[in-house]
């Protein structure tokens, strides 16, 4: 839990409208799962971005910057998730001797009297815990966290009519 970084207003205003309209762009393909052996499992919206210098190149470099790391990108894509559209618990990587990581970029415009009713929260269970920690996925969030954290990330409520759209870095430290 301690080593979850939160950081509000990752990008400046002019890099955040790139990002948006970059998203809005994408063609968007449905099925992504969290967990694909599951068959229960809700599938969501997915956009791959590995081949997106804008994300792979200009951002990662905001990133590594940020954290005071170098970095290979093993996987980079968007989810979209719509109501109904919950993932389920995981781990993006569950050998932590690589130095693993995962940063979550959230690039749905909502305005933050509505986040209360949103929903669309990413919740981290930990085993030493009776409890989970969320986080809100306030526009232009970035969460920074161990790859091996167990995590899902839940689609917005019913009452918000937007996809929620997280934009996803899969990290190995180099």
């Amino acid at each position: 839990m301690e080593n979850i970084e939160v950081i509000d207003g990752f990008l400046d205003s002019e890099e955040l409208q790139t990002a948006v309209n970059k998203i809005v762009d994408m063609k968007w393909r449905f099925g992504h799962k969290s967990l694909y052996e599951n068959a229960y499992e809700t599938p969501f919206w997915f956009c791959d971005l590995e081949n997106d210098e804008f994300f792979s190149v200009y951002i990662k470099k905001i990133i590594e910057k940020t954290f005071s790391k170098k970095f290979e990108i093993l996987r980079l894509y968007a989810n979209g998730q719509t109501y109904g559209q919950d993932g389920i618990y995981h781990k993006d990587c569950n050998n932590i001797s690589k130095k693993c990581y995962t940063f979550c970029l959230y690039l749905s415009n909502m305005k933050l009297e509505h986040i209360e009713i949103a929903g669309g929260h990413i919740y981290f269970k930990f085993p030493d815990l009776q409890y989970n920690i969320c986080y809100e996925p306030v526009f232009n969030r970035g969460i920074f966290f161990p790859s091996d954290y167990e995590h899902k990330a839940c689609a917005f409520s019913r009452y918000i009519m937007n996809m929620r759209v997280c934009v996803s870095w899969k990290l190995k430290e180099i």
